[in-house]
């Protein structure tokens, strides 16, 4: 009898672990059951009109969800020939309604776009790393826009009046290749990514870069940052896990060796309304760090249908969006996921 106690509770606790890995309802956009153009997605972003713009390999797609249509711009489209490169990053200028887009050949400019309608045009700032790779975009408080690339940092109409800054390895960086731009505003902070080049952040007019040499991060390359709601900086790095530098300046790193992280090969962040971070990996699922705890999702104990995602947002009702590398468009329901609870009290 108590051998089968034993087995009724090993029953019970397993249940419950497999409800904790519950991602709540998943509705998946692909080319297969909708107008996606493309299933492999490098960016997403909302408009003020709470359009979803989804940069693929192949093009441009602008999402309707409430009325579950599809604009899709890609070298099909006879006049869209600037959106036949892959779209890499996508960011909105709220102040004045304009919409910028990074691809392999420079940054486009959206000047309108009304209903399947779509004006825009090449913006050519005068700093040269713009005419190439663009993998960050960035307004900052003053409207200037930060573009990173493969080749430098360029800053809009910072130094002399309507000239670009640039910073490369010719201006004391360590890289060329800036890999995201995020800005904090509670602080103003702005905390750049870099592919082998560290960690460098703006404040009061001055730039920092953390280095293996000069401080305790653990890698140099930082595929992704965020702020959380209490300044810290959170970054995602493709070898030694996930990294955070205080407020105050103390470095605390979390990987395979002393968290429950799955691997140390993490992509992007962000973070929700509730503080909880939600997390990407190379190829082994989505990660939420929640109450001081990982959880992971995966193809296994989950039904994400994609263990490479290459992108993620968080839209204002806390619901995520994940672009995979090759199964199309995710959205999560709900994703506060509040079955961890009766996990964690087994």
């Amino acid at each position: 009898m108590r051998y089968l106690k034993r087995i009724l509770y090993l029953i019970h606790l397993l249940t419950l672990n497999l409800f904790g890995q519950e991602l709540g309802e998943l509705v998946i956009y692909n080319t297969s059951n909708s107008n996606l153009s493309y299933n492999q997605i490098n960016c997403l972003e909302f408009d003020e009109s709470n359009n979803l713009w989804v940069g693929t390999e192949y093009g441009l797609n602008i999402f309707n969800e409430f009325n579950n249509t599809w604009v899709n711009y890609n070298n099909n489209t006879n006049w869209s020939s600037l959106l036949n490169d892959p779209i890499r990053c996508i960011e909105e200028n709220n102040n004045f309604l304009e919409l910028f887009l990074g691809t392999d050949n420079g940054i486009i400019k959206v000047e309108s776009y009304n209903n399947s309608t779509l004006f825009c045009e090449e913006y050519e700032p005068p700093c040269p790393p713009t005419n190439g790779v663009i993998s960050a975009l960035m307004f900052d408080n003053n409207n200037q826009l930060w573009a990173g690339t493969t080749d430098g940092l360029c800053i809009e109409n910072m130094g002399a009046e309507g000239s670009w800054l640039i910073h490369n390895t010719n201006t004391k960086f360590y890289s060329n290749n800036i890999t995201q731009i995020k800005h904090n505003p509670n602080n103003n902070m702005i905390a750049i990514g870099t592919m082998n080049g560290g960690l460098v952040t703006y404040s009061d007019d001055l730039f920092n870069i953390y280095y293996s040499s000069n401080s305790d991060i653990l890698d140099n390359s930082i595929l992704d940052v965020a702020f959380d709601n209490n300044n810290n900086i959170i970054m995602c790095t493709p070898q030694a896990g996930m990294g955070v530098l205080t407020q105050n300046g103390s470095w605390i790193w979390f990987n395979t060796i002393n968290s429950e992280l799955p691997t140390n090969s993490l992509t992007n962040v962000v973070v929700d309304s509730n503080n909880n971070l939600w997390i990407t990996t190379l190829e082994d699922g989505l990660i939420q760090y929640k109450n001081n705890t990982f959880y992971t999702y995966n193809t296994e104990n989950s039904d994400l249908p994609d263990n490479h995602i290459n992108t993620i947002l968080c839209d204002a009702d806390d619901n995520l969006w994940l672009g995979t590398n090759s199964l199309g468009l995710i959205k999560i329901l709900n994703s506060q996921l509040n079955t961890h609870e009766n996990s964690e009290q087994s």
